[in-house]
């Protein structure tokens, strides 16, 4: 069984659902967290995967209500279908699930495992850390990650580096990528706009922290004189009625993989509070300018294509001046893995499904 819930869980998986339905019995649940057609149905259609086989359609209003109806609901399937091993990527609220999954000893896959800011402000770093410790097998991105499991006491028998799975996805989209016509819709011009994604609830739910990401953003339209394209989050439209749009940001609807890559692979610079995306530049050899106070991937510093800004006007200035003046000539591979993600982690369950067994 797998259970996901979220756009960059999906995309993630994208490759590996299908060798899950090819080697096993496969049941897909969807906690579907991201109940817009922008931010789910249509990643489904793009990546061609099929119908999940459960909607668990979870309520999000309220935080309390959420984890709840994750663990009541996830319970629920997992006790009609009696899974032999649940999969769960990443570190949104839908991992949860392994709560009710590790009561009813049921074995726990963490793909993403490992990841710490150390920042236990997050939401994503207390689900990281549970997950985790609730799991059986982690399958952590990187050998950084496995390490920070093993300063946690837990067993190196558990914890196998399979690389990030977004390398494969993107290399078997990259046609559809490359026929995207985003940038002639928009009339953009490769690498003369900048990139925004700023979604995250510490810095939209908080007025005074979005006014500092516009404040940021007018004036790096006022010294590049390019045009800042921001596809907006449904958590962030909602807070606009109180915040003033400045000159040159232009607010449009969220987008589904393909136009968004397109994006990414031709921006000047990448703006973002996402986990994700600065692994996306990284591969895309493109300049990324993180606009948070932590975060749970300092590879991509380590790498040289992201700077961690935190949540200052000149800081994120200085920032994205500085990494835009650099040669964008980065390398991925140590950072990202080899792009054979999907393979190792069909490869591995089947041991342990096995092993199970004898």
């Amino acid at each position: 069984m797998s259970i996901f819930g979220t756009r960059p869980e999906i995309i993630r998986l994208s490759r590996i659902f299908p060798l899950l339905d090819k080697h096993f019995e496969h049941i897909m649940v969807n906690t579907n967290q991201n109940y817009t057609k922008e931010l789910s149905s249509i990643f489904f259609s793009e990546l061609e995967l099929r119908k999940p086989d459960y909607d668990l359609k979870i309520r999000t209003a309220k935080y309390g209500d959420e984890i709840a109806d994750v663990i009541s609901k996830s319970e629920q399937v997992i006790l009609k279908e009696n899974p032999d091993l649940l999969l769960i990527l990443g570190d949104t609220n839908s991992g949860l699930s392994a709560i009710p999954a590790a009561h009813h000893g049921i074995q726990i896959a963490h793909l993403e495992a490992g990841m710490r800011a150390y920042d236990i402000r997050m939401p994503e770093e207390k689900n990281r850390v549970l997950i985790d410790h609730l799991s059986t097998v982690l399958l952590p991105y990187t050998h950084y990650s496995r390490e920070n499991l093993m300063r946690e006491n837990i067993h190196p028998s558990k914890i196998y580096v399979v690389g990030n799975p977004i390398i494969e996805v993107i290399d078997h989209f990259t046609p559809k990528i490359e026929q995207s016509k985003i940038l002639e819709q928009m009339k953009l011009k490769p690498n003369d706009f900048f990139l925004v994604t700023a979604h995250r609830s510490e810095n939209v739910d908080n007025l005074e922290q979005l006014k500092i990401i516009f404040l940021s953003l007018e004036k790096i339209h006022k010294k590049f004189k390019k045009r800042i394209i921001y596809p907006m989050h449904p958590r962030t439209f909602s807070k606009l009625k109180k915040q003033s749009i400045p000159n040159g940001v232009e607010i449009i609807l969220p987008l589904g993989f393909f136009d968004f890559s397109k994006l990414e692979k031709n921006a000047l610079c990448l703006i973002t509070d996402s986990g994700t995306v600065p692994e996306e530049t990284l591969y895309f050899k493109k300049p990324c300018v993180t606009i948070r106070e932590s975060t749970e991937r300092p590879e991509t510093i380590e790498a040289g294509s992201n700077i961690l800004a935190g949540l200052n006007v000149d800081n994120i200035f200085n920032s994205v001046k500085q990494i835009t003046s650099i040669n964008p000539e980065w390398s991925w591979d140590s950072s990202l893995g080899d792009g054979k993600t999907a393979s190792k982690v069909i490869n591995i369950l089947r041991s342990k499904l096995e092993r199970r067994k004898i």
